[in-house]
């Protein structure tokens, strides 16, 4: 029996130029909270202005691990077998990672992961490395990664 375990980015509060989100851990029927995401603004699903969109509510995808220089180990999202391209619709990204960084400067199309909600377009405290480990250990573990994005209506 294969064994899943999804990474959930459920957003809830957006801006002009950001979306904040939390993302969870589902796997072995439990939901474990993990940190808060800062992504770029959510567009309508036909529309994408590179390094300014998020990706997109309802997006189901596989998660990699990834290193490079500039981001060292991290994990990458993608739907396709290069590892590296999302595609839904009309619409592909390339290079998704998760990261640290503080507001929208430091997106371009990837999920910031963090401790800490600063206001709407900042977060602080890079969770980078301990969802790296995280996601090592599971997939040790025999699991396989996925990640589902999802838009909440706005709460405030």
């Amino acid at each position: 029996m294969e064994k899943t375990l999804w990474i959930l980015i459920e957003r809830y509060s957006y801006t002009v130029h950001t979306s904040l989100g939390k993302m969870s851990f589902l796997y072995d029927d439990t939901k474990q909270f993990f940190g808060n995401t800062l992504e770029d603004a959510v567009r309508p699903g036909n529309v994408k202005i590179y390094g300014e969109t998020a990706l997109p509510g309802g997006l189901e995808c596989n998660v990699s691990l990834f290193e490079n220089p500039k981001f060292g180990k991290t994990i990458i999202f993608h739907t396709e077998a290069d590892r590296a391209t999302i595609k839904f619709g009309p619409l592909t990204w390339v290079g998704c990672l998760a990261h640290g960084g503080n507001n929208a400067d430091d997106t371009l199309g990837c999920v910031l992961v963090a401790t800490t909600v600063i206001d709407k377009d900042h977060v602080q405290g890079s969770l980078k490395d301990q969802l790296r480990t995280f996601i090592e250990a599971k997939i040790k573990e025999g699991y396989t990664i996925k990640a589902r994005f999802v838009n909440l209506d706005q709460l405030k």
